[in-house]
């Protein structure tokens, strides 16, 4: 048969069709070839097992790990996310070349790469996507600096990049993005203040950089009056409420600095509907208006010091359905319309009077609130936990002694009358300082009493400071040096009159400086009286040899036990030149410290040069704290005796920086060197002895002109160190467990900052079962909170060892607290004490 003619018009049909085939081949070639190369770089990822050679690009259907889209032919949008079966990117992967690649895709408007191990900087590179316009790279672990070469991608609008590992600052160039409506940097680890030029993006909507290490004061935001959501979490900026725009729909600044007042003008924004200020310092009134704003559903004002009464009959928005006012100083009644079931309520830890939650007693959000008034205008110490901020050496007593203080001041200047004049510094320096006997320090000693007795008209505050001034200058008679320093500043307070600032003074100095009463004067031992103490260094006398020598233990005519350290002098030379250090050995005699209580040399008899220096300690014979705490077997100690313990190793180590001149920093501080005597009382056994070889470059935290770079910055961070170290007690403190390896810190130090953000149950779950049921939540959360910082990674971010302090004096004081109000209770429902309570 003979084929059928082709008509001219399916001809011309075929002609049309075969020309769009090769015209569409042709525009498409180069950006396939991309896309394919892309695939290549990635490890052929399965996200990308689609991608072929030989397949439409632009009609490939979109699933939740890949999508293209196309215009008139060219590739716009390039989604790519990670699926669950994880592709190891190949070892030769740069994100240089991945970044170069893409450049070539010049009408690329969106790029979302997500969950794909992208590692190195982010190249400069990227500026060759001129078009882009939506840029996320989230959940990566892209490092380094963020390329300034974002702010020639003008178009930006959006620009993600979540959950990598950023550092650095965000700088000035930010404010070039003038189209940015969404900058989110959230869970990296970006540091220092926010660049002011912020607040030229006025088409802003989202601002997320939460759960980074950023700080200082916010700039000026309320000029970004599209802004709806501000999320600061997790960051270090304050004290200051920022100043921001009235149509924020969520602000979210958990877990910051912030100290001051809230704004009374933040009830005026009536488009918010999430408020969470939790876990700040935020002080003053607490405004029920916030219970009250138009779009409100979710409000977090938990763990400040927000003060006021609260009353049945105030209103409530309707639409909340979260509410946290914990860990406040509120007083009153919990408002009626908090009270459906159809709400979450949480308001623990506060003075009301509902008790279906635990609450304090009402003097204790009266004492509390007027420390909290007192600290902002201190402004002497970085920033604590919440609860450490209205905590001192006397508790809730303190509040009333600042009242005395200032009781007094107005008497005084009403009856102020001549008085006597005080000694002279030079004359009692002079009186020190010279070899006078102990009567003419006493007679000096009076006539400063009689001054103050002249200036200070209050009986009760006159007998605190006369009884502490007296402890302590019979106590260090023998050492002068430290006495004239520290009766010099009692002198200067007294000329004011500031009585308040005297007493805290005084305990300061009876408490921290005092030597122990009960051990006898440092002297000069001689060498055969150390050999007859341990039977001439006999095997049996041997008790150990650590970085600090050897140590015997050695029984004086007396009958007092002693140990005693020898240390082998690697340069020869005479006595005169290690007084010095035994200088400072000789004011190492505190109530937390295996005390010193005196020196022998042993010289060579030909030139007097010194062979081998033994210093002698109290000697101290009971368990470890570690074998009290986490030993396997024998009596493990409760909650209380816990905090007692660490407050009692802070001390010890606050002493050994505070309270000789210089300080003695860098401890190297074991759980294993802590001891507890027969009255449980801790001792640190072990700690930076000047003339240790291994420690001597550690003595000062001073630094001095010729140290520099690293060496200079281990110096300044010395003290920082020990906390470090009080950190890694607390731990084991904690958990009950014995932590045997350095790498197992930053495992349990997570474990830590991820149960304090879960739920009571399960945050004991991971505390000693010895004591998981005897602690209060406050106690164990504050502990728990402190021992993090310590541990942190930047030295700088950790807590000064004074912050340490106040924060488990704290964990004491309402610990004891929650006793006294669960013994209460107990009472009021049984007829006769327990045993376990008698």
């Amino acid at each position: 048969m003979a084929p059928k003619p082709v008509s001219l018009s399916h001809l011309l049909h075929l002609t049309l069709f075969l020309a769009t085939i090769q015209l569409s081949e042709q525009l498409e070639f180069s950006q396939s070839q991309t896309l394919l190369k892309v695939q290549q770089l990635l490890g052929y990822p399965s996200a990308l097992g689609t991608l072929s050679s030989n397949i439409d690009f632009c009609n490939i259907d979109p699933t939740s790990y890949l999508t293209l889209v196309c215009y008139e032919d060219s590739l716009t949008q390039l989604h790519v996310v990670g699926s669950n079966e994880y592709t190891p990117l190949p070892q030769n992967f740069s994100s240089d070349t991945l970044f170069a690649t893409l450049g070539t895709l010049s009408s690329l408007k969106v790029l979302s790469l997500v969950s794909l191990g992208l590692w190195g900087n982010l190249p400069e590179s990227i500026a060759q996507l001129s078009s882009l316009e939506i840029l996320n790279i989230s959940s990566n672990h892209f490092n380094g600096a963020i390329p300034s070469q974002l702010s020639l991608l003008r178009n930006l609008q959006s620009v993600v990049l979540d959950d990598n590992n950023f550092n650095g600052e965000i700088s000035n160039w930010v404010g070039s993005l003038q189209g940015l409506a969404v900058l989110s940097m959230r869970n990296n680890w970006l540091s220092g203040s926010l660049p002011t030029s912020l607040n030229a993006l006025h088409t802003l909507r989202v601002l997320d950089l939460s759960n980074n290490q950023l700080s200082g004061e916010l700039p000026h935001l309320k000029n970004l009056a599209n802004l709806q959501v501000l999320n600061l979490e997790n960051n270090t900026f304050g004290p200051h409420f920022p100043s921001l725009p009235t149509k924020l729909v969520s602000l979210v600044l958990r877990n910051n600095s912030f100290r001051l007042s809230v704004p009374s003008n933040l009830s005026s924004f009536y488009l918010l509907q999430r408020l969470d200020l939790s876990l700040n310092g935020f002080v003053g009134p607490f405004p029920p208006s916030l219970l009250l704003m138009p779009s409100i559903n979710y409000l977090d004002v938990s763990s400040n010091k927000f003060t006021g009464m609260l009353f049945n009959n105030m209103s409530c928005n309707d639409d909340l359905h979260f509410v946290n006012l914990s860990s406040n100083l509120l007083k009153g009644e919990l408002p009626t319309c908090l009270e459906p079931k159809t709400r979450v309520v949480l308001y623990a830890r506060n003075c009301l009077s509902n008790k279906n939650q635990d609450q304090h007693p009402s003097d204790f959000c009266s004492n509390e609130a007027l420390a909290v008034t007192i600290i902002p205008h201190q402004q002497k110490h970085k920033r604590t936990t919440s609860k450490a901020i209205i905590v001192s050496s006397m508790g809730g007593l303190v509040g009333g002694m600042l009242i005395v203080g200032v009781v007094i001041l107005v008497v005084s200047r009403v009856h102020k009358k001549q008085v006597g004049k005080i000694p002279s510094k030079s004359t009692l320096e002079h009186v020190i300082s010279q070899e006078h006997n102990e009567d003419e320090v006493k007679t000096t000693t009076r006539s400063i009493m009689e001054h103050i007795i002249k200036r200070v008209p209050d009986k009760g505050a006159v007998e605190t400071l006369t009884r502490s001034i007296k402890e302590y200058v019979m106590s260090r008679v023998n050492n002068k040096r430290v006495v004239r320093a520290s009766t010099m500043s009692i002198i200067e307070h007294v000329s004011s009159a500031n009585t308040a600032k005297l007493l805290t003074d005084a305990r300061y100095i009876s408490e921290t400086m005092k030597m122990g009463a009960s051990l006898p004067a440092y002297r000069t031992f001689a060498l055969d009286e150390l050999k007859e103490a341990t039977n001439n260094f006999d095997e049996s006398s041997f008790i150990s040899e650590g970085p600090h020598g050897q140590i015997y233990k050695g029984v004086l005519s007396d009958g007092m036990h002693i140990a005693i350290r020898g240390l082998k002098m690697r340069k020869k030379q005479g006595p005169q030149t290690y007084m010095h250090h035994v200088e400072i050995i000789s004011k190492l005699r505190h109530s937390h410290l295996v005390s010193a209580l005196g020196h022998a040399f042993e010289c060579n008899q030909d030139d007097s040069s010194v062979n081998n220096v033994y210093l002698i300690f109290e000697f101290v014979q009971n368990k470890s704290l570690r074998s009290c705490v986490s030993g396997s077997s024998g009596e493990k100690l409760s909650w209380t005796q816990r905090i007692t313990a660490a407050i009692g190793v802070v001390k010890g180590i606050q002493f050994l920086h505070t309270g000789i001149v210089p300080g003695l920093y860098s401890n190297n501080l074991k759980i294993t060197d802590i001891l507890l005597d027969n009255n449980h009382n801790v001792k640190i056994s072990s700690y930076n002895l000047p003339l240790s070889a291994e420690n001597k470059r550690m003595i000062s935290k001073g630094t001095s002109p010729g140290l520099k770079g690293k060496v200079q910055a281990r110096i300044q961070d010395a003290d920082k160190n020990d906390v470090y170290d009080i950190g890694v007690v607390l731990l084991e403190i904690i958990l009950g467990r014995p932590i045997m390896f350095h790498n197992e810190v930053g495992t349990l130090k997570d474990l830590l900052q991820v149960s304090i953000k879960t739920d009571d149950i399960a945050r004991r779950s991971i505390v000693d079962p010895a004591v998981h049921k005897e602690c209060s939540d406050e106690s164990l959360m504050t502990t728990m909170e402190i021992c993090v910082r310590c541990l942190s990674g930047d030295p700088t971010e950790r807590p000064s060892v004074e912050d340490i302090l106040w924060n488990l004096q704290f964990a004491a004081q309402v610990q004891n607290s929650w006793r006294r109000d669960s013994s209460d209770h107990d009472h009021s429902y049984s007829p006769a004490p327990s045993s376990r309570e008698t």
